[in-house]
């Protein structure tokens, strides 16, 4: 029950910063073309510092196991969800179940995981978060652009050379070799890696008030992405870990299975704006998608923790 209290905490301390997002938004502060632009200055700049920054630690062998543990359940996760939700949201003529499909299989585990890990595990949690990261973005660049575009080709070097894979290699490289890189950088770095919570809040909240909410709730399309991003998927992780004993596997397995499960249960990601507006498809429902979904989140990402440490 602890654990659910710090992340309800936590989740509490995010909503309250979407709500400024919100009152800043009908106050004429921001605009929507503004956060466009603040969305991609978190993905290009804020985002790998966060990775590259959860890094700087010594390594510690039981936690260097967790973190190729949590690599394994990264892909067991987005296997999976990739398999039910094509199963799940049939394709229709509007290809708003292109922008639905990923909703409901890329979660917001960049902007929304991260605080809440550091709040319930520390630097440790974070550590096996980056795990979710990485494996998110070679699957969000293959996969997630195949499912918008609807073409197959995979392009290497934007798996290799967008910014969450960079900061991805980056950091792990430096971790697995240890290799110092000053005070100054690091610091650096670190306050960068500090401004993703506040502003990937606020921007949410610029996104909510820009949405018509009574239109939104009508869409059934919208209850049924949503239900599989924040709960259904989620819950199906947590039987499987335990079914398999997952957490008796090894000194870490309950703190990689908790941060999993965080991580897996945040809602849609941001790149179902981003992507979706970048291949030419509705940007609005996918704003519709993660606005609803971060609504829902505050009750699911709490309850889902719970469960998964009483279980």
């Amino acid at each position: 029950m602890e654990l659910g209290i710090i992340v309800a905490k936590q989740v509490m301390i995010m909503f309250i910063l979407i709500g400024i997002g919100i009152t800043a938004f009908r106050k004429g502060i921001v605009t929507i073309e503004a956060t466009n632009i603040y969305s991609n200055f978190l993905l290009v700049f804020v985002v790998p510092a966060l990775i590259i920054n959860a890094y700087q630690r010594g390594m510690v062998k039981e936690q260097l196991v967790g973190l190729g543990y949590s690599f394994v359940l990264a892909i067991v996760f987005h296997l999976m969800s990739i398999i039910i939700v094509n199963l799940l949201i049939k394709s229709r003529e509007d290809n708003n179940y292109r922008v639905e499909r990923m909703g409901a299989i890329y979660s917001n585990c960049g902007f929304m995981a991260f605080p809440v890990l550091l709040a319930l595990l520390g630097q440790e949690g974070a550590l096996y978060g980056t795990a979710f990261i990485g494996i998110f973005n070679v699957f969000s660049w293959t996969n997630g652009v195949a499912i918008l575009t609807g073409e197959n080709n995979i392009n290497i070097k934007k798996i290799i050379f967008n910014p969450g894979s960079l900061g991805f290699i980056i950091g792990l490289i430096l971790y697995l070799t240890q290799i110092p890189i000053g005070s100054v950088t690091a610091q650096t770095i670190s306050y960068i890696a500090a401004i993703n919570t506040p502003l990937a809040m606020v921007i949410t909240g610029v996104f909510l008030a820009n949405i018509d909410i009574k239109e939104t709730l009508k869409d059934i399309n919208i209850y049924k992405s949503v239900l599989l991003r924040t709960i259904i998927l989620p819950l199906i992780m947590i039987f499987l870990i335990k079914i398999t004993g997952f957490e008796n596997w090894f000194d870490a397995g309950k703190n990689v299975a908790i941060a999993h499960i965080v991580a897996c249960s945040c809602p849609a990601a941001a790149s179902t704006i981003l992507l979706v507006a970048r291949n030419g498809l509705n940007s609005e429902h996918g704003a519709k998608l993660v606005t609803m979904s971060t609504l829902v989140s505050i009750v699911t990402i709490p309850a889902l923790t719970i469960l998964i440490n009483l279980l």
